[in-house]
C-alpha cells in the first residue's frame, strides 16, 4: 500500500475534511447480488487503483458481503477514495438516471481494514448523489426504462432458490420449483400439497420470502417465472427465530414487501419454522419459506441450514448455466449517469475490465465463460 493511502486513511479516521478538496470522490450504488465480485475488483491488487487500497465495511456478515464499503488509495497517482451502498439494482438504475441522493459511510468511519457487521447510522453516514451503479437487469426492464445512464456488460449472476430450515415431514419433498409453482405461491401461499403431490399435504402451507422492489433479484425472478416483473406479490418475512414479521403494524404479514438485502434475507433462512405461527392462515402451526437470492447469498443462506432447490428440474451448475440449461441468472451492467465526474468515468472504465476479470464462474460469469445468451429476464436464453 502506498504512503499516500496512509495519509488519507487516517485523515479520514481523523475526520479531517480541509484534506477532501485533495481528494477524488466517487460514488456507486446498485446490486447486492454483485457486490462481492465488485469488492474483489477493488480490492485485489491494481484492477482499478494503483495498489490494493485502503477499506473499511458496515452491514455485513464478510469484508465482501457489506452493504456499506469504502476502498481508498490512488489511481494514476491521484489519491481516490470510493464509498458503496449496494442497495439493489432498481434503486441503483434510479440513482444514476435521476438527481437521487443516497447514504454513505462519512469520512468519520476509519479506513481500519475490517467490517462491522451492524447498520452505520448517525454521523457514520452521509448523504451524496451517486456517480455509478451495479444492476442485474438493463434499463429496458426496470421501473427507469427512459434512463440516460451509459451502461456496460460485463456479465452473468446467477441466482437460486432456496428453503429455510424446516423439520416437518413432508417439508423433505420441497427440492424443486417450477414456474407455475413460484406463480401460485407468491400470490399469497400454497398448500404443500402443490409441492408433494399428496393429498393429506393440505395442513402446512409454503410462502415466499424475496427482496423488495428496489431490487434486480426480484426483475429477474419475477420476469423469468413468468408472474411480471411489475407485478405485486404477497410476501412474507422472517425475523432472527423463524417468526413471520408483521410487515405494516397493523396485522400484515404477506404483502408487497421484502428485504432490501440478499444477505439479511439469506440469514433468516436458517430457523426451523416447523412449529412457528402462520400468521396468514391463521389457526395453523408451522409453514415452509422459499427464498430467491444472488448465488452468494444462497451460499450463505445453506450455510446456516437452507436448502438449495433446482428451478424446472434443472440444478444448478456452471455447465448448465454456461450452456443455458439453468435458466435462472440476469445481465449484469455497469451504468454512469450522464455528466458523470472525470474519475467517474475513470472508475467506471476500470470496472467495466476488472469485474469480467473477477468472475468466478460459480457466482458470476464473464461473457466470454457464457455459450447462451438473452436480452433480458422475460426471454428464455438462446446458444450462441
Amino acid at each position: 500500500m502506498k504512503i499516500q493511502s496512509f495519509v488519507i486513511t487516517g485523515a479520514l479516521g481523523l475526520g479531517l475534511v480541509n484534506l477532501a478538496s485533495a481528494v477524488d470522490y466517487v460514488y456507486i450504488t446498485g446490486s447486492t447480488a454483485m457486490r462481492g465480485i465488485v469488492y474483489h475488483a477493488f480490492f485485489d491488487g491494481n484492477n482499478v487503483f494503483d495498489a490494493a487500497p485502503s477499506f473499511v465495511g458496515y452491514n455485513g456478515s464478510s469484508a465482501s458481503g457489506c452493504n456499506f464499503m469504502v476502498f481508498s488509495n490512488t489511481i494514476a497517482s491521484t489519491p481516490t477514495i470510493v464509498k458503496c451502498h449496494w442497495s439493489g439494482s432498481e434503486a441503483g438504475i434510479a440513482d444514476v438516471s435521476n438527481a437521487n441522493q443516497q447514504s454513505f459511510l462519512s469520512d468519520s468511519v476509519a479506513l481500519n481494514g475490517t467490517f462491522a457487521t451492524g447498520v452505520p447510522s448517525g454521523s457514520q453516514l452521509t448523504t451524496n448523489g451517486v456517480d455509478l451503479a451495479l444492476a442485474d437487469n438493463t434499463a429496458q426492464y426496470s421501473s427507469t426504462p427512459g434512463s440516460t445512464a451509459t451502461a456496460a456488460f460485463v456479465g452473468v449472476i446467477p441466482f437460486t432458490f432456496v428453503r429455510g430450515t424446516n423439520s416437518l415431514a413432508a417439508a423433505a419433498a420441497v427440492n424443486n420449483i417450477t414456474d407455475a409453482q413460484f406463480r401460485a405461491v407468491i400470490k399469497g401461499g400454497q398448500k404443500l400439497a402443490l409441492f408433494t403431490g399428496n393429498v393429506n399435504d393440505t395442513t402446512n402451507y409454503v410462502y415466499i420470502s424475496g427482496r423488495d422492489s428496489s431490487s434486480g433479484t426480484r426483475v429477474n425472478t419475477f420476469g423469468q417465472t413468468g408472474f411480471g416483473i411489475r407485478a405485486t406479490p404477497q410476501q412474507i418475512e422472517l425475523d432472527g427465530t423463524g417468526n413471520m414479521i408483521d410487515l405494516s403494524g397493523a396485522g400484515d404479514y404477506s404483502g408487497d414487501y421484502g428485504f432490501s438485502s440478499g444477505g439479511t434475507l439469506a440469514g433468516t433462512l436458517g430457523k426451523d419454522t416447523a412449529t412457528s405461527a402462520d400468521q396468514v392462515h391463521i389457526g395453523r402451526t408451522g409453514f415452509v419459506t422459499i427464498a430467491y437470492l444472488g448465488r452468494s447469498d444462497a451460499n450463505t443462506a445453506i450455510a446456516v441450514g437452507g436448502v438449495e432447490l433446482s428451478y424446472n428440474g434443472v440444478s444448478y451448475s456452471s455447465n448448465n448455466i454456461v450452456e443455458g440449461k439453468y435458466a435462472f441468472w440476469g445481465n449484469e451492467q455497469v451504468l454512469k449517469r450522464a455528466g458523470v465526474s472525470a474519475p467517474g468515468a475513470t472508475v467506471y472504465s476500470k470496472l467495466t475490465t476488472a469485474i469480467p476479470a473477477k468472475c468466478d464462474g460459480v457466482t458470476a460469469f464473464s461473457s466470454t465463460m457464457m455459450h447462451a445468451q438473452r436480452s433480458g429476464p422475460t426471454l428464455d436464453p438462446s446458444h450462441k
